[in-house]
Formats: C-alpha cells, sequence, structure tokens
C-alpha cells in the first residue's frame, strides 16, 4: 500500500474528535514504517546523487537499507509497545504510545499482502523471514493494477469516515484532494491500460 493510504485507515480506525494528542499519535504511527525509506531515498539521490534506477534496483535491496526498512517494520517491536502503552493506559504517554504502536501495526497489516519480490522481513529480529505475496500494490506482474484498485476503495471508504468525523473546512479541503488524487490516478492506469500496444 501508499504510505497516504496507510495514513487513512489508521486515522479512519483510531482517530478521535476533540482529541489531537492522539490524532497525531496515530499519525505518525502510521507513517513511521515508511520513514527510513522517506529519509534514505532523498538523501541518496540529493547529496550522494544516485540514479534512482540504480536507487531502486540496487542499492534498496542491500543490507543497510534492508536493515533500517526491517527495523522500522518489526512486528515484534510495535507489539512491545503497544504492550507496554497497554501497561501504562492511565497515563496520557500510554495512551499515545499505545495508538502509536496500533497505527504502526495497521501499517504493516496492510503491506504483508502486498509485497511481492520486495517483501519485508517483518518478523525481525525474531527471524529474516519474508512472506513473498502473490499480490503486490506495484509490481504489474503481480496483479498491481486490481490491488491499486481495491487499496483506492479502502482509501476512499476512509475519507468519507474522515469527513463525517471532523467537521473543519482544512481537514475537508485534505481529504477533497485526497480523494480527487486516487480517483485521478486510477483513471490515469487505466488509460494506461487501454493505450499499451498488446
Amino acid at each position: 500500500m501508499n504510505t497516504p493510504t496507510h495514513s487513512l485507515l489508521a486515522l479512519a480506525l483510531l482517530s478521535k474528535r476533540g482529541e489531537p494528542k492522539r490524532n497525531r499519535a496515530v499519525f505518525i504511527g502510521s507513517l513511521i514504517p515508511d520513514a527510513a525509506i522517506y529519509l534514505w531515498a532523498p538523501y541518496q539521490m540529493w547529496v550522494k546523487g544516485v540514479s534512482g534506477e540504480v536507487l531502486w534496483r540496487d542499492l534498496y535491496f542491500q543490507p543497510p537499507m534492508q536493515t533500517a526498512i526491517a527495523l522500522f517494520n518489526s512486528i515484534p517491536i510495535y507489539l512491545v509497545l503497544a504492550g507496554l502503552g497497554w501497561v501504562m493506559r492511565a497515563k496520557l504517554w500510554g495512551k499515545l504510545l499505545l495508538v502509536f504502536a496500533l497505527a504502526a501495526l495497521i501499517h504493516m497489516a496492510t503491506d504483508l499482502p502486498v509485497h511481492g519480490h520486495d517483501a519485508y522481513r517483518h518478523f525481525w529480529p525474531l527471524t529474516d523471514w519474508r512472506f513473498h505475496s502473490p499480490v503486490s500494490y506495484w509490481e504489474a506482474d503481480l496483479h498491481a493494477g486490481w490491488v491499486s484498485l481495491i487499496e483506492a476503495l479502502i482509501g476512499l471508504a476512509c475519507i468519507i469516515v474522515l469527513w463525517r468525523r471532523f467537521p473543519r473546512l482544512w481537514v475537508k479541503i485534505i481529504l477533497g484532494l485526497l480523494a480527487a488524487a486516487y480517483i485521478a490516478l486510477q483513471v490515469m492506469m487505466r488509460l494506461a491500460a487501454i493505450n499499451i500496444p498488446s
């Protein structure tokens, strides 16, 4: 799944009106599994001058990046954090830690079934095993067209939930832009598929 969908899903499931600290913790938790990639890729491209092709074809699959991805996408680590948050939920920081960890776990639960050749070590450090899914959110040979359609429908459903939950105009503007982006992407993908010569 793409990062915006992870965030929308976590916010739809865990956010509450009138609890901005909780909602920020959910939002950050939904982003944190992808943080290593968002910090690493710009550094490689803009600071070190690595081409996008080399970055995603070679460097992405080498140990430094794979280790960072395993750390940021470790289900056991976030389960420990969620457990600590649950135990300490009487305190504000415990509640925030709990929803942060749950948002990260939602992210991983929706990544696990849609990573094919680029599967993560979601159970690190307990094991280096990877689930290589037969479907992918981005690999065309692994049904990405259908997966992206399902992802867009999930994103749009979450947008409807959040639209109703949060009455603020700026929230509705952001949600409206995201909805337009999901729809536009699906239209562009379908048009591109039609125009590809067989």
